[in-house]
């Protein structure tokens, strides 16, 4: 567990063992001037990842040397922050590639089983949206072989309990690379819980205890999905670019069926404060059925009968994921879900998460202060404001300054996740608050950098400014 937990290391013992690994520096970076050189050799664009990330969490895309240097100390600093560790490493980034995991238990007995593989393709920034149990485009020549590979470094590292264990299908190259290994279960393992017929937890709780797995017989059955419900909201960015950002609040009303074939691991329910400090997962909905459409066509309807309240989600998103041809054709790499929510009415989608929220004002006259022309700007969610990109940096603005409704005021960290604080992104359909017509001056900034804040809390005092 320690060997494998840390990534440079797996990817020497990797390496020792015959499994392919992402070409690389295939050790920790000393310095940015290093990581130039390593790029240099392999060819851009490459990753920088922290040995200690998870959750796609410290993990930068690099397209041009130029960039390196800023952005291995930007990447250095967020992985010191999250994992406290700095450490990186460099890999080269495979452009077009499907997300293969296999699932592990090893008991200390050495009785080794691999219950099967999973498909996570389905990303954002680098997360899991949708999880299945098999692969739509994994031949089943390389199937067999990641499996091998995973039982190999099981027995050569000696490993106890449940682990899973993560490749790259190359779809250009047509091969596979190990990527990583994750020495703990997974929030997706229900999956391959469904289909191999084994009670992973189980097993795992055996293995810690001392007893012998030998006579696990994993079995293949049917066919599993698993969607991830978060609290999210749809917005465009500063560039128009549609991003999901946290929307942490109380949940008014939550109906999750239940039913045989359908497993629930939830934290939503009525009267539920989502906390702006964690994660922005509320919900697992695993699906079992015969085969891929089966269980795609049932998680469609069950999505459809979920109420869910008070905060937004991306239960609308979903849906239109499991409608898309694309997906239900099964040929796609990890590039599929940022294509597609490029393509869609975006309006439209947007106004539907919102649907489910508590709306914030749109009376501009409820947002003035006093008598005067002077206008509040409340934060729409809570989490923890930053007036700068990073330590050190400069501010995004100061007081004085004269700004767009497209300009960036301050970042907010809600749910591990950043979001950029601008005036535009409190317009709705429903309403306008800043017209993008209008400049405003910043007059006063409420809060210091890193103070936590709650929804509705003042940040900004400003005023339009007359043309």
């Amino acid at each position: 567990m320690t060997t494998m937990g840390n990534k440079s290391n797996a990817i020497h013992t990797s390496q020792a063992h015959n499994v392919p690994v992402v070409p690389g520096s295939h050790g920790i970076l000393t310095n940015a001037e290093q990581a130039v050189n390593v790029a240099s050799e392999i060819g851009y664009p490459v990753l920088l990842k922290a040995v200690q990330g998870g959750g796609g969490k410290g993990i930068q895309v690099v397209k041009r040397s130029e960039d390196m240097i800023g952005l291995f100390q930007k990447t250095a600093t967020e992985a010191a922050a999250a994992f406290g560790n700095g450490d990186l490493y460099l890999e080269k980034y495979v452009t077009s590639l499907r997300h293969i995991e296999v699932q592990l238990l090893r008991d200390k007995f050495g009785n080794t089983k691999v219950l099967g593989i999973r498909d996570c393709s389905v990303q954002r920034n680098n997360q899991k949206v949708i999880e299945e149990s098999g692969s739509t485009m994994l031949p089943g020549e390389l199937k067999q072989r990641v499996m091998e590979y995973t039982r190999a470094l099981g027995d050569a590292t000696d490993y106890m309990g449940a682990g899973t264990v993560e490749f790259i299908y190359n779809l250009d190259a047509n091969e596979v690379y190990f990527m990583e290994m994750n020495t703990r279960l997974q929030v997706e393992h229900p999956v391959t819980e469904a289909t191999s017929g084994i009670d992973i937890v189980s097993a795992q709780f055996d293995i810690a205890a001392g007893r012998s797995i030998e006579k696990l017989e994993p079995v293949e059955q049917g066919y599993a999905m698993e969607v991830r419900v978060t609290a999210e909201k749809a917005a465009l960015d500063s560039q128009g670019i549609l991003q999901l950002i946290p929307n942490p609040g109380k949940i008014t009303e939550c109906v999750l069926p239940q039913r045989d074939d359908v497993e629930i691991i939830s934290i939503a329910e009525a009267g539920k404060e989502v906390s702006p400090y964690y994660d922005s997962l509320i919900a697992q909905i695993i699906i079992r059925g015969k085969d891929r459409a089966d269980v795609v066509a049932k998680m469609y309807a069950y999505l459809d009968s979920v109420v869910i309240k008070g905060i937004a989600t991306n239960i609308p998103l979903l849906k239109l994921i499991l409608k898309d041809p694309t997906f239900n054709e099964g040929v796609y790499d990890t590039n599929y879900l940022p294509r597609l929510m490029a393509e869609l009415d975006i309006p439209a989608l947007i106004a539907e998460m919102e649907a489910a929220a508590e709306a914030m004002p749109v009376d501009t006259e409820s947002l003035r202060v006093g008598e005067s022309n002077e206008l509040k700007v409340l934060a729409q969610g809570a989490g923890i404001f930053y007036t700068s990109p990073a330590p050190g940096e400069a501010d995004f603005v100061k007081e004085g300054d004269i700004v767009t409704v497209e300009q960036n005021l301050a970042l907010m960290e809600a749910m591990k996740m950043f979001s950029q604080v601008t005036l535009a992104g409190f317009n709705r359909q429903s309403g306008v608050l800043y017209p993008e017509d209008q400049k405003y001056r910043i007059e006063r900034i409420l809060n210091s950098n890193g103070q936590q804040v709650s929804q509705g809390d003042l940040l900004f005092v400003i005023s339009p400014v007359e043309a």
